[in-house]
C-alpha cells in the first residue's frame, strides 16, 4: 500500500450480517495485518478513501480504526496518518503481564482505558476547533453556549434529563463544579453528608469546601432516611456506588428527594459516567424527581475520555445560577476556548455517545472474566460486577483483608484496600479496576488473585 489513497487489500462487507460493520472491516483489516499483507509500518488508507472504496459511512470506518488502535494493530502519527504498528511498537501497547514476580499489575480502581481513548475523534475534533479564532475578549462565566447546548442534549439522550429549570456551567474539572455548587448554597462552610462508601477522590474534594458526614450504602443505595440531621447538602451517585455497585432504589430516590424538600438541603449527583452499561433498565433520575431548585448535578468525561481532559459542568437550579456566576471569576478558571470547541465537536460528531457503546461492550466482557474467576469463593462476596469496570471483594475480617492484600503485593498484584473508601464503619476486603487492563493481562491477575484466596482458606464453594 505504497499509495495512501490506495486500498490494496481485499474487503468484503456484508451487510445482511448481524455483526456490525464496523467490526466487519477491523477483522478483515486485522487478518491482514496479522498474516503480513499489510507490513509493519505501512501507511493505512484514510478513512475517507475507506468510505469511498467500501461505500460506508466515514463513521463505519473510524470505528473500526479506533478497535485496530485499542488493541495495538495500527498507531497514529500525529498530522501523518495511521500505521501498521511495528513489533516493538505492538508490544509496548499490548505488553502482556509477566507472571507474578517479574512484572506489577496494578489493578487499582478509577484509570480510564488508555488503549481504548478514540484517538481518531480526538484528532479530528481538535482539528475542527483550531478553524474557529479565539475570542478578544474573555470567555462567557458560564462557559461557551454551544458547549452548554450540546452537554443539555447528551444529557437528555444518555440520562433522560430535561433541563428546562437548570443551567448547565462549564468548569475547570469536577472538583472545581464542586465547589462553585457548594459556594452557591449560600453558607461559608456547608455541612455535606456523603454517601458511604464512596470515591476517596470524591470525600477528598469535598473536605475542601465542606464538612463531610457519612450515609451508609447497602443494596439499595444510600440510606436516604439516615441522613444527618442539619445538612446543608447531600451527594449521592445514584446510578452506581463505588466501589459496591449498588445501585439507589426509585423508593430511596424519592425519598432523598423528600428530604431536600423538607429541609430546604440541596441533592448532588456526581455523575463521572463511568457506569458502562448502556442496557441498564433506566431509572427516573434525582433531579427529575425532586424540586428544581434542590438538586443538582456535577459531572465530566474523565471516565470517558482521560481524566487529564480539564473539562467538567455543573447542572446548577436556574436561581442559583447568578450565585454562581459570581463565583466563576473567583474560582480556579475555565478550559481554554479551543479545548472547549473541541469538546463540543465531540459531542456534536456523536464521537462520546458511540465511544461510550464501545467501552460499554468491553467492560461487559471484563466483568463476566471477574465473575467467572472469583464468584462464590467460601465466606467471601463479589460486589460490583452489574456496571462499571471496578469489583468490590468482601472478605470476613481485618486480618483475612491484611493478609490477601500482603500475598497480592508481593505476588505483583496491587489493589485498593475497601476500607479507605469508607469514612464510616468499614467493610473489609479488596476494589480492583480492570477496564484499563487488556483480556490476557486481566485473565492472569484474576488467577493470581484465585490462587492467593486458595491460599488464606478461601476456596470456591461447592455451588459455584
Amino acid at each position: 500500500m505504497r499509495n495512501p489513497r490506495r486500498l490494496s487489500v481485499p474487503i468484503h462487507l456484508e451487510r445482511d450480517l448481524p455483526e456490525p460493520l464496523h467490526h466487519q472491516l477491523a477483522a478483515q483489516l486485522r487478518q491482514a495485518i496479522v498474516t503480513g499483507r499489510l507490513a509493519a509500518g505501512t501507511r493505512m488508507p484514510s478513512t475517507r478513501t475507506l468510505a469511498e472504496v467500501l461505500r460506508i459511512s466515514r463513521g463505519v470506518a473510524l470505528a473500526a480504526y479506533e478497535i485496530l488502535l485499542g488493541e495495538g494493530h495500527v498507531v497514529g502519527r500525529h498530522g501523518s496518518g495511521t500505521y501498521v504498528a511495528r513489533r516493538e511498537e505492538n508490544r509496548a501497547r499490548r505488553r502482556p503481564p509477566a507472571e507474578a514476580g517479574l512484572t506489577t499489575v496494578d489493578l487499582t480502581p478509577d484509570r480510564p482505558n488508555p488503549q481504548a481513548f478514540p484517538l481518531i475523534a480526538w484528532r479530528s475534533a481538535w482539528r475542527r476547533a483550531s478553524h474557529h479564532a479565539p475570542p478578544d475578549d474573555e470567555l462567557p462565566p458560564l462557559g461557551l453556549p454551544e458547549l452548554r447546548r450540546e452537554i443539555t442534549a447528551y444529557l437528555r439522550e444518555s440520562r433522560g434529563l430535561v433541563l428546562d429549570d437548570h443551567e448547565v456551567v462549564i468548569t475547570a474539572g469536577h472538583e472545581h463544579a464542586l465547589g462553585l455548587l457548594l459556594r452557591a448554597t449560600g453558607e461559608p462552610s456547608p455541612l455535606v453528608a456523603l454517601e458511604d462508601p464512596a470515591l476517596p477522590r470524591l470525600r477528598t474534594a469535598l473536605s475542601r469546601h465542606a464538612r463531610v458526614l457519612p450515609v451508609p450504602v447497602d443494596g439499595d443505595g444510600a440510606r436516604a432516611g439516615l441522613v444527618p440531621g442539619g445538612c446543608d447538602a447531600v451527594v449521592v451517585t445514584p446510578e452506581r456506588n463505588n466501589p459496591l455497585g449498588a445501585r439507589m432504589s426509585p423508593d430511596r430516590r424519592r425519598a432523598l428527594a423528600a428530604w431536600a424538600s423538607a429541609t430546604g438541603g440541596l441533592v448532588v449527583e456526581p455523575a463521572f459516567d463511568g457506569v458502562f452499561d448502556t442496557a441498564a433498565n433506566p431509572l427516573p433520575s434525582i433531579l427529575s424527581l425532586s424540586d428544581p431548585r434542590r438538586a443538582a448535578m456535577a459531572g465530566s468525561f474523565r471516565d470517558i475520555l482521560t481524566p487529564n481532559l480539564r473539562v467538567a459542568f455543573a447542572v446548577v437550579p436556574r436561581h442559583l445560577a447568578e450565585a454562581v456566576e459570581a463565583g466563576v471569576p473567583a474560582a480556579s478558571g475555565q478550559p481554554s476556548f479551543t479545548c472547549q470547541r473541541a469538546v463540543t465537536e465531540l459531542l456534536a460528531s456523536g464521537s462520546v455517545a458511540r465511544h461510550v457503546e464501545r467501552l460499554s461492550a468491553l467492560y461487559a466482557t471484563r466483568r463476566k472474566l471477574v465473575r467467572q474467576a472469583l464468584g462464590g469463593y467460601a465466606r467471601t462476596r463479589l460486589l460490583g460486577t452489574d456496571s462499571g469496570s471496578a469489583a468490590a471483594l468482601l472478605l470476613p475480617d481485618p486480618a483475612v483483608a491484611d493478609a490477601v492484600t500482603r500475598t497480592l503485593r508481593a505476588r505483583r498484584i496491587q489493589v485498593a484496600d475497601l476500607a479507605t473508601y469508607h469514612q464510616g464503619i468499614p467493610r473489609h476486603g479488596i476494589v480492583l479496576g480492570y477496564g484499563h487492563l487488556d483480556e490476557m493481562t486481566l485473565r492472569r491477575a484474576l488467577h493470581v488473585i484465585a490462587r492467593t484466596l486458595d491460599t488464606h482458606g478461601l476456596p470456591r464453594s461447592a455451588a459455584a
